[in-house]
């Protein structure tokens, strides 16, 4: 009898989306391994030596499928010893601890991706979801559509990009938070002067329903609508989300961007114009299914996990 299939999760065991993913794949029988960085030095044992990956007793090298849903990622920052000039905290001896710890994992991840095995999705492409304004050049760069975008500090140039664009809203550069609508009270100089603490992104407000699409391995899988009347962010919308039909133009937007930023697999957020244009506003490399569809048995995680498992 053949030895079971294995599939490499990295994520949690407390995160429902990873679980679900998990779960897809047993009922494949496959067996999911899931490596929790989390825990990673405290409670499990996580060695490299000589190219060489182990996850506890399992050989991650030997293993060929791998799926990122939740790697905690640090974008790089100051040596600790200029935190002090910003009026930080003394803090400085547990960001060194994590600085080596972050360096471990990525070091880790990259090592195993790079000895040709299959992952959804690799390092490079996970980061482009903390890295708003590359993904953003990235598009443009291959004629995706996207919202004209302004990523400053300076209250002279969100002023004018107000000028030119009136319905404009406003996000976190490596997210976390919910988009607002820029609004004539918020180019005061008090509240403008906030910006001196760090880097907004502006972006034109493009008006219209929002639609998720799902793509995988450079293939079509599903999409939905989330209507935007009375809200801002379509998060706000999620209990009122429904199956939806996308034209093959928008398809083709998805996958043209979808292989333009090395996603095999991506959430794909759209806004649809009035005049039946559609604009890319994010791709997505660690989606959520939940609040979509079915996350036991529905389109997108059965496609997912199938194909994971053809993998390893």
């Amino acid at each position: 009898m053949a030895p079971r299939k294995k599939v490499v999760l990295i994520g949690s065991r407390t995160d429902d989306a990873t679980r679900y993913v998990a779960e897809a794949v047993e009922r494949r029988r496959a067996s999911a391994i899931i490596v929790e960085t989390e825990r990673v030095p405290d409670t499990v044992t996580f060695d490299w030596e000589d190219g060489v990956v182990h996850w506890e007793k399992e050989c991650l090298s030997d293993l060929r499928s791998f799926y990122v849903k939740n790697l905690r990622l640090s974008l790089p920052v100051p040596e600790a010893e200029a935190l002090t000039e910003r009026n930080f905290p003394r803090w400085q001896e547990q960001y060194l601890a994590e600085r080596e710890r972050q360096s471990f994992l990525h070091s880790v991840v990259r090592a195993l991706h790079r000895r040709g095995c299959s992952f959804v999705n690799p390092m490079e492409a996970v980061e482009l979801h903390y890295l708003k304004l590359h993904q953003l050049a990235l598009l443009a760069r291959h004629k995706v559509p996207v919202p004209s975008s302004l990523a400053t500090h300076s209250p002279d140039a969100v002023r004018a990009f107000f000028a030119r664009h009136r319905n404009v809203v406003y996000k976190p550069l490596g997210g976390g938070a919910m988009v607002r609508k820029l609004s004539e009270a918020d180019l005061t100089d008090e509240r403008l002067t906030l910006l001196g603490n760090c880097p907004v992104l502006f972006q034109e407000q493009i008006q219209g329903d929002e639609f998720r699409a799902y793509v995988l391995a450079g293939e079509p899988v599903a999409a939905f609508q989330i209507p935007t009347e009375g809200v801002v962010d379509a998060r706000q919308n999620l209990d009122k989300v429904r199956p939806a039909r996308l034209p093959r133009a928008a398809w083709d937007l998805c996958v043209r961007g979808a292989k333009a930023l090395g996603m095999v697999f991506t959430a794909v957020d759209l806004r649809r114009t009035p005049e039946g244009a559609f604009v890319a506003l994010e791709f997505n490399p660690t989606p959520a299914i939940s609040f979509f569809d079915d996350p036991r048995d529905g389109k997108v995680i059965t496609r997912l996990a199938s194909y994971l498992v053809a993998q390893a």
